[in-house]
């Protein structure tokens, strides 16, 4: 923390310094040519923002719980111009306008399938909560208020829920000299919450194209259940096809949960990163995958703490129909794999609301709670069948304002009363509460992720790597042949800014970043220099608070050394804020414990 604050400091210096170059330049310059130039600056390119709240839920007399609910009154506008605190802001700039009419604003009835409660039942303080957490989680609405207020007779409520939309559609294209395409990507498509994101590139040296068809329809005919359609095919004739239909514990008040996915995926790779001259592969598999949870409340004294005991159960089923010869497989782990699974566990949760977190201007809500769970499985493979057990706790919560939460997971397989391929998975979160300086806001963000294995198989696809695209990997490595082990350390800090300003409606974060990989074998020692790879970054986050797809960064890393890449080499763009995610404290579809990017 003391080197994150160092460095924050060192970039408001530089800031400062910069600030006064600019000064003495521009006093040479007359008065009112810099009044002009400061005036149009702050306009339309550079501007102080004034500092976010956060919506509060507006309190909540003691006398409406238990009262019955009249009527639900909902009131939804487009992205632009609208305000919740004052309800007579209406939008006067043409661009809002022209904003909104091309916006599809969402239907009255998609918000009030999502309610958890309805008109006639009981008013319940928990589930009006609890419904504005879930309109929130859709990412169909940037701001949302669920308000109570006694009618005229006192013998009832009504409902007041007023929600203000997100801009859902975005449109990129790109072009070079050797490619071009266009993706469109909406969230909110005629105002119904589907989803799609359609992509086309056409390459021009090889005459191959890149299609992508993914359409999703949340809250099916009012179940919850979620159904997505999808198709992707690179200019190399990967792809991937499936067709999915999931119900997750979307709130902790729900009782059941379950999915079903079936798809074909095909890809070419090798069984190993960045050795020279390693030979390709064709992977082609069939999946079928079938699940399902029942929750059970164990737990009614506390009303901001919901406990459930949760039974479920999965099938999976993975046939390859293409795969790698069995000299480069022995152990024949991309063969025909049928899996039975049962969970038991106990999941006790609430959320808490913040600000300044992954956004600026909107709501987030953090998870706090703990989890127990115990998975046991059978796996049929060609020729044998073996036995899975696994573990897994995890605790988090706000502790004078920081957040702390750790995970601990364990498994193992057994056949013939011999345990293999065992996993221990250690993980850690942290970020601080907000600190403020002037008026800029601050958090620091740090986690900690150990993997270890145990009578792990003696080959290249049972091993771990710090590749940026393996499980757990470190962004911007691709190289690093010689880094691969049965055990591996990635530790990550971030120093997240918060700045008042904006420039073209975007808000401007700056942040520092620092990470440590290390990867070896438990026989050996771990933190030999040649082990270790480490990372310090520099970007700029920008956000927007109107748009779904809200942020994009640049960033530079620098890297002292990576194995088989070089010394002293600097990436950009390759550091990704979506590494902290959150922790969510539930326990629904069961699995095994995942150790690198083929689980």
């Amino acid at each position: 923390m003391i080197v994150f604050l160092f460095s924050f400091s060192g970039f408001q210096v530089l800031a400062q310094k910069t600030d006064t170059v600019k000064v003495v330049n521009q006093g040479k310059k007359s008065e009112k040519e810099y009044s002009k130039f400061r005036k149009l600056y702050s306009k339309y390119l550079f501007k102080q923002r004034k500092t976010a709240t956060s919506t509060p839920i507006t309190s909540i007399n003691t006398s409406f719980e238990g009262k019955p609910i009249r009527y639900i009154h909902i009131s939804s506008h487009d992205p632009f111009g609208y305000s919740l605190q004052d309800t007579l802001k209406r939008p006067t700039k043409w661009i809002e306008k022209t904003g909104n009419t091309l916006h599809g604003k969402t239907k009255n009835f998609v918000i009030r399938e999502l309610l958890l409660f309805k008109d006639g039942d009981l008013l319940d303080t928990l589930k009006l909560k609890e419904s504005e957490r879930v309109l929130r989680s859709q990412r169909l609405l940037r701001r949302v208020e669920i308000v109570p207020k006694m009618t005229e007779n006192s013998d009832s409520v009504d409902v007041y829920v007023n929600s203000i939309d997100t801009w859902s559609m975005v449109a990129t294209g790109s072009i070079s000299t050797s490619k071009a395409g266009v993706r469109i990507r909406e969230r909110n498509f005629l105002g119904l919450g589907h989803v799609f994101d359609n992509r086309y590139r056409h390459n021009y040296k090889t005459g191959n194209n890149l299609y992508q068809f993914n359409y999703t329809v949340p809250n099916i005919a009012k179940t919850r259940i979620t159904g997505n359609v999808n198709y992707f095919k690179n200019e190399l004739d990967h792809f991937n096809k499936s067709i999915n239909f999931t119900r997750p514990f979307y709130s902790p008040l729900a009782r059941y949960a379950g999915g079903i996915s079936v798809g074909q995926t095909y890809y070419q790779d090798s069984l190993a990163y960045g050795i020279p001259n390693m030979e390709y592969y064709n992977f082609k598999y069939n999946y079928t995958d079938i699940w399902g949870a029942r929750a059970f409340r164990i737990s009614n004294s506390d009303r901001r703490n919901i406990t459930n005991f949760i039974i479920s159960s999965r099938f999976y089923d993975r046939t390859y129909k293409e795969g790698p010869t069995h000299e480069a497989d022995p152990y024949e782990m991309f063969n025909k794999q049928t899996n039975y699974f049962l969970g038991l566990g106990i999941s006790s949760r609430r959320y808490e609301k913040l600000n300044y977190l992954f956004q600026q201007g909107n709501d987030e809500d953090v998870a706090v709670g703990k989890v127990f769970g115990l998975t046991m499985a059978m796996q049929d493979r060609p020729g044998y069948e073996r036995f899975y057990i696994g573990a897994k706790t995890s605790a988090g919560g706000f502790l004078k304002g920081n957040f702390f939460g750790i995970d601990a997971q364990a498994g193992s397989f057994f056949r013939a009363g011999e345990g293999e391929q065992t996993t221990v998975n250690l993980q850690g979160l942290y970020f601080s509460k907000l600190l403020s300086i002037g008026n800029w806001n601050i958090r620091q963000f740090a986690k900690v992720n150990y993997l270890i294995g145990f009578n792990r198989w003696d080959t290249s696809a049972d091993e771990l790597t710090l590749h940026e695209h393996d499980l757990y990997g470190m962004d911007g490595v691709r190289g690093a042949r010689n880094l691969k082990g049965d055990q591996k350390l990635l530790m990550e800090v971030q120093t997240q800014t918060y700045s008042p300003y904006e420039f073209l409606g975007f808000r401007i974060s700056p942040f520092f970043n620092a990470a440590l990989g290390v990867v070896g074998n438990r026989k050996s020692n771990f933190f030999e220099k040649d082990n270790i790879v480490a990372r310090v970054g520099l970007g700029v986050l920008f956000t927007n608070d109107y748009f779904v797809f809200n942020n994009f960064q640049i960033s530079f890393s620098f890297y002292p050394r990576i194995p088989a890449e070089g010394s002293n080499i600097i990436k950009s763009n390759v550091i990704d804020n979506r590494d902290f995610n959150l922790m969510d404290f539930d326990f629904s579809k069961p699995n095994y414990i995942r150790w690198n990017r083929w689980d």
